[in-house]
């Protein structure tokens, strides 16, 4: 699909999902105002279709947007397009307000996508510039990535829903997988909006119509309240309409209409309220035909939350008229909660609900100690994010003990349609602990408490932050043992007074503290005061030997000064009964530091100089050597694991150089510090190297000649097939190298080695081997090959008759 072919399906659906915001049907709340936060950051140069990701989106704001009324009060927010790296790279770029689309769509074209993706604290900009704890906000996010901003798009979309007055996130997720769309699908779930996944162009059009038509739904509620009071059947030159639906319905329940009529773009199925407005009259729910199934006719509404008269209209869009009417009684229907009379403080319990079942219906934790408004509202949990089938949502207690509400309450209606009492019980929450440990060492904490997922055991730093204290240790009681129910601790690196909580993570609360003295203790490092340059050498150590610990070569001279660690190496990979580890001397002579590092803290616990003193480095072998054959380099050096002797090629790869042949010293004879190569089988001019490992610094070279010398290959010029014949050779005679029988017009004319005899395993003295030859007659080749270097030195042809 095409970005053009892309723009017209998505555009239409886009377009009925803005005029929906703006003439959405909220029974007492004011015209809409909604805000696109549009990810910029640099993964929107991904390709959907061949299309960069980023230029779906702009073409697709802007086609729509063209066709917006003017009374659309829209905004925009971008992430990412300024700078890289940076979580706070958030702008607003175009203030909520009517006649912004050209705006929008100008500033859209302008973004450069480059940074990170913080789009949950985008979403929260957005809510908070349309006032979503005074206003209805509804605000669609654009991403094609996940949080990578340490913030929680759950959380935020629990907390939304929950302090704002009627708040709604809809996401459309560019090419995520199905984890990657988990973890941004809550955002939506949690504010009774839709996760919008997309694959490819075409699936973006079609995972659009799912939110987008329900936006459109109340298009007509912003209409002149005359107009909509009059539902005088429409005048003969209007087009003629019907409605056919049941004369009734119960509250909040779904009903069909079908509709005969002229089915335009604008035309809508309306319940209107002709009492309202004290008589005026008020559309409460609203669909555009074109949303519903236009097959068949028919558009399903939601029914009104309160009871009464209702009536069932045609609506023709375009004449702003009322083309057919039909009257529709909404009647009261069961609603009624079902949960425990008590429930310990924090725990989790069940609600069963009677009750409309709407998508946008939840059942509420309120306090009703608390001033009427949305603060008193402490949880909320739609019914669709419960278990549906068996009508039952779970709910996490409130922190503190007392009597509190549970109230169904119905998301299209505004409205609390049942309420029960519920009593929070106080409950032993305790931790026990050793008053006192030492820096750095593990502590277990036995806890008592509810045990809730998201409940952690902390470590408190009540002095840090100037006083406002920080948690500087923290770990999920799940991560724990959950059978003894205790969890494992690091204690700080730093001597002090700490506390020990317990903190409640539904409820952001701590429910339990005790003291925690961290005491300081010995930390100290024994080596010798200088080492020769690349030797092994041992530390002792004394420390809390966690897990995580190491001892550490550090140069301080590094980065211009800044340092840098040059080996680390974790106590638990030397000898934990003798306390030492083995570490390698750097290649450089100077003085560095030897670091005792704490991995828990990230902290360096203790150091002490050491002095890396230099020492003789050379290599001895001859000047020249023929192709392909073994010579014997005698080394001078630090003889460490890692050391090597190369054999490098500085003309290689245009003049950059490549390593050739590398043996480890460990590997040849350490009495007599010698290795053995086999030098290429190409002549020219080489460098023999002493390469230090662990420092991975070449500590001496001298050059090396590699001369040419005589290859040839004597057999018959024809042999019978599927024979044996001999074949003489002149050449290196190394380990590797072998006769090989080729056929040159094999694999489509790369060809194929199809018998080899290693030189080895031949008369080695009478420099002969025996080949058997192809069964196939036919022209082949007879080649010397260089199984060191792997390259062929000679061929000749051979017919096989």
């Amino acid at each position: 699909m095409t970005l053009r072919t892309l723009t017209q399906s998505a555009s239409r659906l886009f377009a009925l999902a803005m005029a929906g915001l703006a003439f959405g049907a909220a029974p007492s709340l004011a015209a809409e105002r909604a805000m696109i936060v549009l990810d910029a950051s640099g993964s929107m140069w991904g390709r959907i279709d061949q299309e960069p990701k980023i230029g779906i989106a702009r073409a697709v704001l802007k086609d729509v947007l063209a066709d917006l009324p003017s009374e659309v009060e829209l905004g925009l927010i971008a992430y990412g397009h300024r700078r890289k790296g940076q979580c706070d790279d958030i702008e607003l770029l175009v203030a909520p307000g009517t006649d912004s689309a050209a705006e929008i769509g100008a500033v859209a074209d302008g973004l450069n996508p480059l940074g990170k993706t913080p789009l949950s604290a985008s979403v929260r900009l957005a809510a908070e510039t349309l006032k979503f704890t005074e206003d209805k906000a509804t605000v669609v996010l654009i991403t094609d990535g996940i949080e990578t901003c340490n913030a929680d798009p759950c959380a935020l979309g629990r907390e939304l829903e929950a302090t704002g007055v009627d708040f709604t996130a809809h996401v459309v997720g560019f090419g995520l997988s199905a984890e990657e769309g988990r973890q941004v699908a809550c955002l939506a779930e949690e504010t009774g909006g839709l996760y919008l996944p997309a694959q490819d162009a075409g699936q973006l059009g079609e995972a659009l119509d799912q939110p987008l038509t329900e936006i459109a739904e109340a298009e007509t509620a912003g209409a002149d309240p005359a107009s909509e009071a009059d539902p005088t059947p429409a005048p003969a030159d209007l087009p003629a309409a019907a409605l056919e639906a049941p004369d009734g319905v119960e509250i909040g329940r779904p009903l069909t209409v079908v509709w005969d009529g002229p089915g335009e773009r604008r035309d809508a199925i309306q319940i209107f309220d002709p009492a309202a407005r004290n008589g005026e009259g008020r559309v409460v729910a609203s669909r555009r035909v074109v949303n519903g199934d236009v097959a068949a006719q028919a558009v399903t509404l939601l029914a009104p939350v309160r009871p009464g008269a209702y009536q069932v209209r045609y609506w023709r869009g375009d004449g702003r008229a009322v083309l057919a009417t039909r009257p529709l009684e909404v009647a009261e229907a069961p609603v009624s909660l079902d949960a425990p009379a008590t429930v310990g403080l924090s725990k989790t319990f069940t609600v069963a609900w009677v009750g409309p079942g709407a998508r946008r219906d939840a059942i509420r934790i309120v306090d009703p100690r608390k001033p009427d408004g949305s603060n008193a509202v402490l949880r909320s949990r739609r019914l669709v994010n419960g278990e549906f089938d068996n009508r039952t949502v779970a709910l996490v207690a409130p922190a503190d003990p007392g009597f509190y509400q549970l109230h169904y309450y119905s998301g299209d209606g505004s409205a609390v349609l049942a309420t029960r009492e519920i009593e929070v019980l106080d409950a032993e929450v305790a931790l026990e602990a050793p008053d006192e440990v030492a820096i750095a060492t593990r502590l277990t904490v036995t806890w008592t408490g509810p045990g809730a997922r998201r409940d952690a055991i902390q470590i408190f730093d009540p002095q840090a932050g100037n006083g406002a204290g920080k948690v500087v240790e923290s770990r999920r009681i799940v991560n724990g043992d959950m059978d003894a129910r205790s969890v494992d601790l690091h204690a700080p690196a730093k001597p002090g007074s700490y506390e020990l909580r317990y903190y409640n993570g539904d409820n952001r609360t701590v429910l339990a503290t005790r003291a925690l003295v961290v005491a300081a203790a010995e930390v100290a490092l024994a080596a010798p005061d200088a080492v020769p340059m690349g030797r092994r050498f041992s530390v002792e150590w004394t420390g809390p030997g966690a897990r995580r610990d190491a001892v550490q070569i550090f140069d301080p001279q590094a980065r211009a000064g800044e340092g840098k660690v040059l080996t680390s190496m974790r106590i638990v990979s030397g000898d934990m009964d003798k306390r030492t580890v083995a570490l390698n001397a750097p290649a450089t002579a100077g003085d560095y530091l030897l670091r005792y590092y704490n991995g828990d803290n990230s902290t360096v616990l203790a150091t002490r100089p050491i002095a890396v003193e230099e020492i003789a480095v050379a290599l001895e072998a001859p000047d020249t050597a023929l192709i392909g054959h073994t010579v014997e380099i005698k080394w001078q050096g630090p003889g460490a694991r890692r050391d090597a002797v190369q054999i490098f090629d500085p003309n290689a790869k245009a003049g950059q150089g490549a390593v050739e042949t590398s043996q480890r010293i460990v590997g040849g004879d350490m009495d007599a510090q010698s290795v053995r190569l086999v030098v290429p089988a190409i002549a020219g001019d080489y460098v023999l190297r002493y390469f230090s490992g662990d420092g991975r610094k070449v500590l001496a070279e001298r050059p090396i000649v590699v001369e040419a010398m005589e290859v040839a290959l004597d057999a018959p010029a024809s042999v019978p097939a599927a024979q044996f014949f001999e074949v003489a050779w002149v050449g290196p005679g190394a380990a590797r190298d072998a006769v090989q029988l080729f056929d040159p017009a094999a694999k489509a004319g790369k060809g194929k080695v199809l018998a080899s005899a290693r030189l080895i395993g031949g008369d080695y003295d009478g420099k002969t081997v025996r080949i058997k030859a192809p069964a196939e007659p036919g022209t082949y080749q007879l080649r010397y090959h260089s199984g060191h270097s792997r390259v062929v030195l000679y061929e000749t042809e051979l017919v096989v008759e």
